[in-house]
């Protein structure tokens, strides 16, 4: 690459994205508009010479904000704003100064603009002619660029729903009721998606490699356009800096005494205005010395960006006529049901993988082991040596359960005060399923809160 990536930070508005040119382009307008604000400038100071102080004044003020808020930069501006300071130490201008500005300057800055500017319908046309060639070499590595975007984009989307299914198959490893031929099935499947993840990275990595072969190209096309609208320009500012000393020359009435140190200030003022250097600001923010943020191969990485809002379930106390009392009540969250927090913003995003829904029956206490959701197999109801004591939970009717130990796949730090927070690796207790908004209820050293689904895999 030709741009020095030490020295310039890429930014996401550079020069060398599609259609960032539109800014170079438009400055062949905005010379227009300049000689018309110039020849305006002109013709209104013509005026307030005969006027005196009290308007000279006015008129100064008034330009300096319309210079200020215009198109024209760098050392030519201030060759603009160095006549505006003329103006409001010559309070007592010669009338002669307007008729001179009015008879030499003026004329040449409109014969000036007539032949460099030719009209089209819609705008100019040298606008037109730049914007097309800007699009013509533009347009391949734009192609290149959109395929970048859409293998991205699929080899993302295959990560997921590898990560997805990888989850759904351990799952279902562990699940007494699931057939082992949906297990083989799901084992399918995940490996299916493992070779559709490596097929769509390897597409990935080919369009990287395609578009990095042609930057130099495109870099060097696009460099010869912008030299164009370079020249263009440096032959507007060269222009102007002339003018700026015709008018100069209109307004030094070295005669005067009074005058004499106002107009050598003006001249260093106009004298100081640099095409160079305006050419070479232009380039660094707006131009070919700009940065880029060049594609680059990015690894996919789970978030709870777009997971939805949740809340914490309730435990409920009721006896019915049977005598069987309630002891833990898991809501299934609705609409109408937020967390504390009511701002919308606030609450946690709605999760980018929908896990398979998990079976969450109410335990019922009758006296009898048949609520053990692991049945009387003396495996499934051996203590992890991983647990502690302290995950007890004692509800309304007794213990509540343990719950299952899971293990975390990926840290996670709880962005509120009812989510946990874990590290990868960190074994702990998963106490509830995953509700419709895809989080999961457990405890971490003695804390029960929400953490998301697919950050975790049970052991």
């Amino acid at each position: 690459m030709s741009v020095n990536e030490e020295i310039l930070q890429a930014s996401s508005d550079s020069f060398w994205e599609v259609g960032k040119y539109e800014r170079t382009v438009k400055r062949i307008t905005d010379g227009h508009k300049l000689c018309n604000e110039l020849l305006s400038l002109i013709r209104e100071r013509s005026e307030i010479e005969t006027m005196y102080a009290k308007k000279l004044r006015s008129w100064s003020q008034k330009w300096d904000s319309v210079i200020s808020k215009g198109p024209e930069y760098g050392t030519t501006e201030a060759g603009w704003k160095g006549c505006l300071e003329e103006a409001n130490r010559v309070a007592d201008v010669h009338e002669k100064v307007g008729e001179d500005l009015v008879s030499s300057v003026s004329p040449e800055i409109s014969s000036w603009k007539k032949e460099n500017f030719h009209k089209s319908m819609m705008s100019f046309k040298e606008v037109k002619q730049m914007e097309d060639e800007f699009k013509k070499v533009q347009k391949p590595w734009a192609k290149r660029l959109s395929k970048v975007e859409k293998a991205k984009k699929e080899f993302h989307g295959a990560c997921r729903a590898e990560k997805t299914t990888q989850i759904q198959s351990q799952n279902a490893q562990n699940d007494r009721s699931v057939s082992e031929d949906q297990k083989n099935k799901l084992l399918d499947k995940y490996n299916n998606c493992q070779k559709t993840t490596q097929t769509t990275r390897d597409k990935y990595e080919a369009t990287l490699q395609d578009i990095n072969a042609y930057n130099a190209k495109y870099m060097e096309d696009m460099t010869e356009v912008f030299n164009k609208c370079q020249l263009m320009e440096e032959k507007r500012l060269h222009f102007f800096k002339d003018s700026l000393f015709k008018i100069h020359k209109s307004l030094d009435i070295s005669s005067n005494p009074s005058f004499g140190q106002i107009h050598p200030n003006l001249h260093s003022t106009i004298n100081n205005a640099d095409a160079r250097k305006d050419l070479k600001w232009w380039s660094n923010n707006h131009g070919v010395d700009m940065p880029m943020n060049w594609p680059s191969f990015e690894e996919y990485a789970p978030d709870v960006s777009a997971m939805g809002s949740k809340k914490k379930a309730k435990e409920v106390t009721s006896a019915t006529e049977g005598g069987i009392t309630l002891t833990y009540v898991s809501h299934q969250k609705t609409d109408s049901y937020t967390s504390n927090n009511s701002d919308p913003a606030n609450a946690p995003p709605p999760a980018s993988v929908t896990e398979p829904e998990h079976h969450t029956d109410v335990p019922v206490s009758n006296g009898t082991d048949s609520g053990n959701p692991f049945g009387s197999d003396p495996e499934l109801n051996k203590p992890n040596d991983n647990w502690n004591e302290d995950d007890t939970v004692d509800g309304p009717g007794g213990d509540e359960p343990k719950g299952v130990p899971v293990r975390a796949l990926f840290d996670y730090g709880g962005a509120e005060d009812d989510e946990l927070t874990f590290k990868e690796g960190d074994v702990f207790i998963h106490l509830k399923d995953e509700d419709e908004q895809g989080w999961c209820e457990g405890r971490v050293n003695g804390k029960t809160g929400f953490y998301p689904a697919n950050y975790i895999e049970y052991l």
